[in-house]
């Protein structure tokens, strides 16, 4: 009878072996900074595009997706004025990079933040928290590094 469980383990395994697993496509995902002195510069260049006198106190955390012909770096902060998120995006064509931009919300009804939508095929939409927000997309200065 021990036999018999053994042979029909070693069968479940050589049978799970034979199922072809699709493979996960390699993931390449742009770097947005190059350490936190650069984070904490870029994102503060954002802050004085969209709202100046805000300063940058600390930032909470930093996300990556990537999608069919953009990147996205989602940080999340903390500034003399509100805690808030910000998104960088990171355009290409052809396997080149082109814009750098950011994506903030901005209203007084709310506390506005981007809000993101991830759809089953990978596509990334960007939207606002509120109805009465303001979606802001501004040119970084800054390149990128890939």
């Amino acid at each position: 009878m021990k036999m018999l469980f053994i042979v029909a383990g070693i069968l479940v395994l050589t049978a799970c072996q034979k199922e072809n697993n699709p493979q996960l496509p390699a993931v390449s995902r742009t770097i947005f900074f190059k350490n936190d002195t650069e984070a904490l510069q870029k994102i503060q260049m954002v802050l004085d595009q969209r709202s100046p006198g805000e300063k940058l106190e600390r930032i909470e955390s930093v996300s990556y997706i990537d999608s069919k012909n953009k990147s996205y770096a989602f940080v999340f902060y903390k500034s003399n004025k509100c805690t808030s998120n910000v998104i960088l995006q990171q355009q290409y064509l052809n396997g080149q990079a082109l814009a750098l931009s950011s994506v903030t919300c901005s209203g007084t009804d709310c506390n506005c933040q981007v809000k993101t939508i991830i759809s089953n095929s990978g596509d990334v939409t960007l939207d606002c928290s509120c109805s009465s927000c303001t979606m802001l997309v501004n040119t970084v200065a800054a390149p990128s590094y890939n």
